[in-house]
């Protein structure tokens, strides 16, 4: 079908968009990629057989037994991939993306859920994707279309790439550990090997969890490469996950989100859910600028 995978290109970024997921395919500054493709549950992998970030809409991660209270009410929802339990990182990473609008080197996308059986929410989502000099923006609303109340959340998944000497520089408040199920267990000081504040590697063992009390800002350089990432968000990122297989793997995902996993189930929406009426919306930008090392 046309228009699967967009292209979008200027003189210092090249970028591949799929209506797929609304996921990245691949991504590149000066010819060097700044992202990872790889395989995943979500519908790119499916049609293209890896890609390289997806937007987490309307949450990210996991609600412990897929289910949640809310107004009094409570609401269940189906697991939504083969390989996990839970409904993993909402919809928009399983779902085709309609195309509103293309150009050299911008791009809008745009998806309706349906509340259905297995899930309680309706919504629309629009994401935005432009390039800007050598930055990428990527930019995410969704509005609730539900007669009901519901609590909302954002995030983007991008995969990057690992090397030997990759640093990761972003600075929060506390750590969750992780539990049975990959879910948040309880918060704590941060330890110093995995202290990211004044750029530091990444550990050489498993790690999967997440961070609060986060500045909206992180920045990953890539020495091998001589390039260096800034991560900037607009809007209510408080919020981040870092997944790290290990020092084997060639990738590490360094996810910004606005509420933390299991929010749905943390006391007076305490993990950064947005409650939202019908009609209103909730919106996020994230920008990725590359530049060489000096």
């Amino acid at each position: 079908m046309p228009n699967d995978v967009l292209h979008l290109k200027n003189d210092e970024l090249s970028i591949e968009l799929s209506r797929f997921g609304g996921s990245l395919i691949a991504a590149a500054w000066r010819g060097i990629p700044f992202v990872k493709p790889i395989a995943t549950a979500g519908i790119a992998t499916q049609r293209f057989g890896a890609e390289a970030g997806f937007p987490l809409v309307p949450f990210g991660n996991r609600i412990e037994g897929n289910s949640f209270t809310f107004d009094g009410e409570r609401f269940f929802l189906e697991p939504n991939t083969s390989g996990d339990p839970f409904c993993l990182h909402g919809d928009g990473w399983l779902s085709e993306w309609e195309l509103k609008s293309h150009s050299g080197e911008q791009a809008t996308l745009s998806f309706v859920h349906a509340e259905r059986a297995g899930s309680p929410y309706a919504y629309e989502a629009v994401q935005d994707v432009r390039l800007d000099g050598s930055t990428l923006v990527l930019s995410l609303t969704v509005t609730n279309i539900s007669a009901r109340r519901l609590p909302f959340g954002l995030g983007h998944h991008p995969f990057f790439p690992r090397t030997a000497g990759t640093r990761l520089r972003a600075r929060a408040k506390r750590i969750w550990g992780e539990r049975i199920g990959h879910l948040p267990d309880v918060p704590g000081p941060i330890p110093r090997t995995l202290d990211f504040t004044e750029g530091n590697v990444l550990p050489a063992h498993w790690m999967n969890n997440a961070y609060d009390g986060w500045d909206g800002d992180a920045s990953i350089e890539w020495p091998e490469r001589q390039l260096a990432l800034r991560l900037e968000t607009q809007g209510a990122f408080g919020c981040f996950m870092i997944y790290s297989p290990g020092a084997d793997a060639d990738f590490f995902c360094f996810e910004p989100m606005t509420h933390l996993p299991n929010a749905h189930n943390m006391p007076n929406e305490a993990g950064g859910l947005v409650a939202l009426k019908h009609g209103q919306s909730l919106a996020g930008t994230v920008r990725f600028h590359l530049t060489p090392i000096r």
